[in-house]
């Protein structure tokens, strides 16, 4: 059974790893992925990548952004608005977990 440490979470969705098997549940709208540790950091490069080379519409509304997964099976369309609120909620995560490796290491120097 799973023991999960929340790493984000806010309206939009929300990401957990489980301190035992070590996978990654990514829940964002309608989408949830149950990810390796390879897999998510797959995942997070995707949704970088998407945002860095996404060509702006006149809507930020409109679901336009087709993107893809570490599976190759499933996909996830999104506006631009939700793909930047994904690529946030994916680097906060981010922030937060290095900030936590950071304090553990000062913590297993004393």
């Amino acid at each position: 059974m799973c023991h999960f440490k929340s790493w984000y979470l806010d309206e939009n969705g929300y990401v957990v790893k489980c301190e035992k098997c070590n996978y990654f549940q990514v829940c964002f709208g309608t989408l949830m992925l149950t990810l390796s540790e390879m897999d998510y950091q797959v995942f997070v490069e995707l949704v970088a990548r998407k945002k860095e080379d996404h060509i702006p519409m006149n809507d930020p509304n409109i679901r336009c952004v087709l993107l893809p997964t570490p599976s190759g099976l499933v996909h996830g369309i999104l506006c631009e608005r939700e793909l930047d609120q994904l690529h946030k909620m994916l680097q906060d995560t981010d922030t937060e977990m290095k900030a936590q490796q950071l304090i553990g290491l000062f913590e297993n120097i004393h």
